[in-house]
């Protein structure tokens, strides 16, 4: 059998026509997936049933459970554990502002980046999700919460090393004639694939790049980041550069502050040498301490200040506000502590 709703109109087209479906169904289908959020033949109720009945035996649906739901009480944020049709489990967040919804999924079954401050990647990479289940990961969420403006691919995984599966959603779930989430509306968190960032920006999906460096030195971010060993950061600009100069996004360098670690006065001049002049944004994230990494969260004073004396230097820098901390909402925590 054949997953559907990660098939372009095109794709479903030819995959009518070898069972000689008329044209115009493919459309139909299409659209029931794509705008009316629908994972069921059955309720396909634009097409005769006899053909609803043939397409359950050609064609299927990645299946996605919600495991559990925290609700914050702090703020609007909703974290949900999902659980995959092999029962493999990852995690969603939901947060709605004032004036938009956003939405950060998870892009694999765990993560072989290694980053020592990461919940995600402490018991390594199970597989990859399919371009179908990311679309499904989505569309649940949105069964569940109404349409949402912005998808930020930062949960669980490496976006760039399902570099295939994730270019298919992006072309899927932008599509004018399904969807039509707007490329702006989209950002794609990686951990520094320099190569994979230029492959990105050569696709033409010019979605919002942003860069998880926190550290602007080598031996220090080698020590916390094992891909650093691998890209240096001076392979990271370059990469940056190149993804700048060929979508006109500006990059945004996320820096997980670990206060005493990578906040000294060493970092903001590194951070200088390294971005002054540059169109990029420094987002600064407070730490999310786990039980695996020993160091604490840093103290608005310490993030206040870490971030005047970037600014001062001439950086554009600012504090994310921290979202649903009472649910552990850092990627992998829940994950984590549910299978133990």
């Amino acid at each position: 059998m054949i997953s559907i709703n990660d098939k372009t109109i095109g794709e479903i087209e030819d995959l009518f026509k070898e069972k000689s479906y008329q044209k115009f169904r493919a459309k139909q289908v299409y659209r029931s997936i794509h705008v009316n959020r629908i994972n069921d033949f059955d309720k396909m109720t634009d097409l005769p049933l006899k053909m609803r009945e043939d397409l359950k035996s050609y064609f299927y649906f990645d299946k996605i459970k919600v495991l559990k739901t925290f609700e914050s009480k702090m703020d609007s944020t909703k974290k949900y554990l999902l659980e995959l049709a092999d029962k493999n489990i990852v995690e969603a967040v939901y947060m709605a502002y004032n004036d938009r919804s956003t939405i950060c999924i998870s892009s694999q079954v765990g993560c072989r980046m290694g980053c020592t401050f990461c919940a995600s990647t402490k018991n390594g990479l199970v597989r990859n999700m399919t371009s179908s289940e990311l679309i499904e990961e989505v569309y649940l969420l949105e069964r569940i919460n109404g349409p949402i403006s912005n998808i930020v691919i930062m949960g669980i995984g490496e976006p760039l090393d399902n570099f295939s599966n994730i270019k298919k959603f992006i072309e899927i779930i932008t599509d004018s004639k399904g969807r039509n989430l707007s490329h702006r509306s989209i950002t794609l968190s990686t951990s520094g694939l320099s190569p994979r960032i230029k492959d990105l920006a050569d696709t033409g999906l010019d979605v919002n790049l942003a860069l998880s460096l926190h550290y602007a030195d080598d031996k220090k971010r080698a020590v916390y980041m094992p891909v650093a060993k691998r890209y240096k950061i001076k392979d990271l600009i370059e990469s940056t550069d190149y993804y700048f100069d060929k979508t006109g996004r500006r990059v945004s360098f996320e820096y997980v502050v670990i206060d005493g670690v990578n906040n000294l006065k060493e970092d903001v001049e590194n951070l200088h040498d390294l971005l002054f002049g540059k169109n990029v944004h420094i987002n600064l994230i407070p730490l999310n301490p786990i039980e695996e990494f020993d160091h604490k969260k840093p103290g608005a004073r310490a993030l206040e200040d870490f971030k005047e004396r970037l600014t001062k230097r001439g950086l554009n820098a600012t504090i994310r506000r921290s979202m649903g901390q009472d649910i552990d909402a850092s990627c992998g925590q829940l994950r984590n502590n549910y299978a133990r």
